[in-house]
């Protein structure tokens, strides 16, 4: 008897590619849940959060974030810590199979080598959303701060997950190139130290710093959106491509065909050179608003009064203006009153050094008075004669104390801080008091502003092209005076604020009426420039 078999059913190209392909996404979605929950990950994740969450919550912090600046800041973080993650981790996934002797057996499978490839490569995406989420959530909130100020860009928002698809693409393809797990944490120690080289490019001026994976921005301090020129968008098509560059040459290297491979590494390499290039176009219209905003800021801000007071902050600085005006407050009490309404009426504006900024913060005399007479113009066209100058920095010790001292230098002198001002004698000393007596974080500031300060001590804030400066032994008698009760300082301020205030009065004459020693004076005489 004879019996007839079926022959079995052929599998058609087309069927075999649909196979293929439920097998690879099945393949990415083990692959992705592994990434998630490997050690390194969730070491990595912590370590990211744990500071950031430290910093954000412990007493004092700072409650006052530039939320565009911010953001940047958190990219640096982002690249060291899930970006070398992302690497390590998607590199020990790739070499799974060859640290556990099984790429032999994993030969057998329905899935080639290419097709594996591309599930590992997919699996990164899940490390690139959770770093998408993280980010998201950590932006909300500091959106939520009522002293928050500035603007969320989504493309700043998204670059660190763009960060993170990159390394890890990066991790893939180190697997394929060398087969050893050493590689991966080498690259990442690489990739830390082209962060830091990326910092520094900032303060020497170099461009180049955009090529890297995060973007950083172009000076140290916040400036208002306005006045923001980061092509954060092209940065995010930049990494993009750099990440489809990775993966296509992942994919060539394992195996996959060239004419799938080589149309998809051209195309990437077209997308990566001309976002790269596009990053250094300039915006001619921010430019010209950043020359004006040092000219005069004016034209840029919003002003309210507040008890007699105006202050004028940048359109996106406005939720700073109460903080301001409580610190305004805690000066002027000290003082009489006669001396709240002496001159024009009193008013603090908003500047930054928007334009022409010098990293190592040095110009000559000339500069400076150029500098403070353009200010003193500006501000009497726009009403405010005299105004008292503040950056934007906010939310520490440091810068409250910045402005507690300008508004006293306001009060003692009549004039405001403009170019590089400095008090000398009983001026000098009263106003160091007042600037630590307002508050106890303006005189927690103060003390630390004299502990980073050589010479005299400088109430600077690196974001305004003006600074007041105090001669160590001036300064000294005022931190004496700080180190008393209030009690006994503030009658004889009251009653002697005429003497006190007058430019001819020594240092002497101003210990004399605390019945406080002064510091002798030294054999070269006082460091610091004193205006009469």
């Amino acid at each position: 008897m004879t019996a007839v078999v079926e022959a079995p059913p052929t599998v058609t190209p087309v069927g075999a590619v649909a196979s293929r392909r439920r097998a690879t996404l099945a393949l990415a979605r083990v692959e992705a849940v592994r990434m998630l929950r490997h050690p390194v990950t969730v070491a990595a994740f912590l370590l990211y959060l744990g500071p950031w969450a430290w910093i954000l919550f412990r007493p004092g912090a700072d409650r006052y974030p530039v939320l565009h600046t911010t953001v940047v800041s958190l990219q640096m973080a982002a690249m060291l810590v899930l970006g070398g993650a992302a690497l390590v981790v998607a590199n020990l996934a790739t070499l799974r199979e060859r640290r556990h002797r099984t790429d032999a057996v994993s030969d057998l499978l329905i899935l080639p080598p290419a097709w594996r490839t591309t599930a590992f490569l997919l699996a990164v995406l899940a490390l690139a959303g959770l770093a998408l989420l993280v980010l998201v959530a950590q932006v909300t909130l500091l959106a939520l701060l009522p002293g928050r100020a500035g603007v969320v860009v989504v493309f700043d928002v998204a670059i660190p997950a763009g960060i993170v698809a990159v390394l890890g693409a990066a991790g893939v393809l180190l697997a394929l190139l060398v087969r050893s797990p050493i590689v991966a944490p080498l690259a990442a120690v690489a990739f830390a130290a082209a962060g830091f080289v990326s910092i520094a490019s900032v303060a020497t001026g170099a461009a180049w710093g955009r090529l890297l994976p995060m973007l950083p921005d172009e000076v140290p301090f916040a400036l208002p959106a306005a006045l923001v020129d980061r092509p954060s968008g092209r940065h995010l098509a930049y990494l993009g491509g750099l990440a489809l560059v990775l993966t296509a040459l992942a994919l060539l290297r394992s195996g996959a065909r060239a004419r799938v491979g080589v149309p998809l590494l051209a195309g990437a390499l077209a997308v990566t050179v001309a976002a790269g290039i596009a990053q250094f176009d300039r915006d001619e219209r921010v430019q010209a608003a950043r020359v004006a905003a040092n000219a005069d800021p004016s034209t840029l801000e919003t002003c309210q009064v507040r008890t007699g007071v105006t202050y004028c902050a940048f359109s996106d600085f406005t939720s700073w203006i109460p903080a301001w005006a409580e610190v305004v407050g805690d000066v002027s009490a000290l003082v009489p009153a006669a001396a709240t309404t002496a001159g024009p009426p009193l008013a603090v504006r908003q500047r930054v050094w928007a334009d022409g900024y010098q990293a190592n913060g040095v110009f000559g005399p000339a500069d400076e008075d150029a500098t403070g007479q353009a200010q003193q113009a500006s501000d009497a066209a726009a009403g405010t004669p005299e105004a008292v100058p503040v950056g934007t920095k906010w939310g520490d010790d440091e810068s409250a104390a910045v402005l507690a001292a300008s508004v006293a230098y306001r009060f003692v002198t009549g004039r405001t801080v403009s170019g590089r001002a400095s008090a000398c004698g009983g001026q000098a000393a009263l106003v160091v008091w007042l600037a630590g007596q307002a508050s106890p974080r303006t005189a927690a500031g103060v003390r630390a502003l004299d502990d980073h300060s050589f010479g005299a001590l400088a109430f600077a804030d690196p974001s305004l092209r003006t600074w007041l400066s105090v001669d160590d032994r001036d300064a000294a008698l005022g931190l004496t005076l700080l180190a008393r009760p209030a009690a006994e300082v503030a009658p004889v301020v009251s009653a002697h604020w005429s003497e006190l205030t007058a430019p001819e009065t020594s240092l002497e004459a101003a210990a004399a009426l605390f019945n406080v020693p002064a510091l002798p004076a030294p054999e070269q005489g006082a460091s610091t420039r004193c205006e009469g």
